[in-house]
């Protein structure tokens, strides 16, 4: 990996490269994650579960036993895609997509954690602390894996 960076493009390939403390950090988040999400009742998962029928109860909860389980299980199996390639991989594009909704869903549990509304939000709206420095680290992270799975998009980046 010539630049450092997290995530490589290698032929028609995606590279993961993360550094042995990003894989620590990310271990910690799959886990608190995996925990939330087993836990299933934890306010922070409102952004991952919205409502399809905020204004019928019953429509709803017949919604949520028919779709639960398995966006729990889809959500659980995505997390172990992540955490079996952390170490350094080449990802096909299932691969990717696995990344890509693991940090994905991994920002909206902090954003909700750290109550953020609105997707223009600047850094130095953001809170300071630990979590927001998460908050960011993942979106970069994701940043880094979307220019590395769509060849040329850097090179159209002004």
């Amino acid at each position: 990996m010539s630049r450092g960076l997290p995530f490589e493009r290698e032929d028609d390939a995606v590279v993961v490269a993360l550094g042995e403390y990003e894989v620590e950090v990310l271990e910690n988040l799959i886990d608190d994650l995996r925990h939330l999400l087993m836990a299933d009742s934890h306010d922070t998962l409102r952004r991952l579960k919205p409502p399809a029928h905020p204004d019928n109860e019953e429509a709803e909860q017949g919604y949520r036993e028919l779709v639960d389980d398995d966006l729990l299980r889809g959500r659980l199996e995505l997390l172990d895609v992540v955490e079996e390639t952390m170490t350094g991989a080449v990802l096909d594009d299932a691969g990717v997509a696995a990344w890509m909704q693991s940090l994905n869903n991994m920002r909206l549990v902090l954003g909700e954690r750290l109550a953020l509304d609105g997707a223009d939000l600047d850094s130095h709206d953001l809170p300071e602390g630990p979590a927001t420095f998460l908050y960011e680290w993942i979106g970069e992270l994701l940043e880094f894996l979307v220019r590395a799975a769509m060849p040329g998009l850097e090179a159209n980046d002004g």
